[in-house]
């Protein structure tokens, strides 16, 4: 005969794990609908490419692209309100502290991405930016600033805050940094990008905020750009 407790089970289980769905679900829906879009947008650029195209036009097509699908991350966030809570001033006596940490972290990522073996910036945007003439700023702004706002929505603003739900706050951090690394299939940088997304993760929860995490990811991305640049 079934204990009480035996019977109850099987319930309390299914409800739990409808809880994790719905609360999981669009999150990562809208992580694999990113990932395709950008996938298609990438594979449709290649194929309509011709040498004789204008390289600054063919840029400028995917940045639109891409700042399109910063628009659609955005309203997600802005339409969870937890995630949207991101936007908050950091918690009191915690800025000078990610301020530091934040500046430190992006620095030591930098010097460890350059002294990467090989052209770790072979097929970067910001190699055919600069191949195209742009100016320096036009490059901050699409590979530094871009990217620091829209990541930084996705994976510490929306995916973090809805994985810290269901898993504890270490587990909702590694796994956002496993999706962070995926994301940008580089199997070269795919350690510094997981190392990257713990510490953005941890500066998240540190603050309460998401202006930390915005600042190392633009420190970070403006280093390479000054790089590629030969400012540096």
């Amino acid at each position: 005969m079934e204990s009480p407790d035996a019977c109850d089970a099987g319930p309390s289980v299914d409800s739990g794990l409808a809880a994790a769905g719905t609360a999981l679900r669009p999150a990562l829906l809208l992580w694999l609908v990113t990932q395709v879009a950008l996938g298609l947008y990438a594979q449709a650029m290649a194929f309509v490419w011709r040498p004789e195209m204008d390289p600054g036009v063919y840029l400028a097509v995917w940045e639109l692209g891409y700042l399109s699908l910063c628009g659609v991350v955005l309203w997600f966030v802005w339409r969870d309100p937890d995630a949207r809570r991101v936007f908050a001033p950091p918690r009191p006596r915690m800025v000078e502290l990610c301020l530091l940490v934040g500046t430190v972290t992006a620095l030591l990522l930098s010097m460890w991405e350059n002294r990467i073996p090989g052209d770790w910036s072979k097929g970067s945007p910001i190699v055919f930016e600069q191949a195209a003439g742009w100016p320096l700023w036009a490059s901050l702004l699409a590979s530094s600033l871009m990217p620091a706002l829209f990541e930084e929505w996705m994976y510490r603003g929306l995916l973090l805050q809805r994985f810290r739900r269901v898993l504890s706050p270490a587990l909702a951090i590694a796994v956002q940094a496993m999706l962070f690394a995926a994301m940008h299939r580089d199997d070269v940088m795919l350690l510094p990008h997981f190392v990257f997304g713990v510490v953005a993760g941890v500066l998240r929860l540190a603050a309460g905020a998401l202006w930390p995490c915005m600042l190392m990811h633009l420190l970070w991305n403006g280093h390479v750009v000054l790089l590629v640049y030969g400012l540096l």
